[in-house]
């Protein structure tokens, strides 16, 4: 994948958690951080007891940008 800011080849990995890996709207940090409290968050990659969550990232190392792309919901390796 070509990084949208750079145009430099980005290298594929994982964001792991032992958590759920969520996003949710605002710069306020919440106590409470999974998805499903809050109207308008997305849940990433949800949680499995055993293996924790894991989403597939691409990693630019020259703007130090990260994309996830959540369409396909949580990695290989958390399935």
């Amino acid at each position: 994948m070509l990084c949208p800011w750079c145009n430099t080849e980005m290298e594929r990995g994982l964001i792991q958690s032992p958590h759920e890996i969520g996003w949710i709207a605002g710069d306020k940090k919440r106590f409470f951080a999974r998805a499903e409290f809050y109207e308008d968050a997305v849940v990433l990659s949800e949680l499995d007891f055993f293996k924790g969550s894991a989403i597939t990232a691409w990693l630019c190392r020259g703007c130090q940008k990260v994309v996830v792309d959540y369409a396909g919901g949580a990695a290989e390796a958390n399935r």
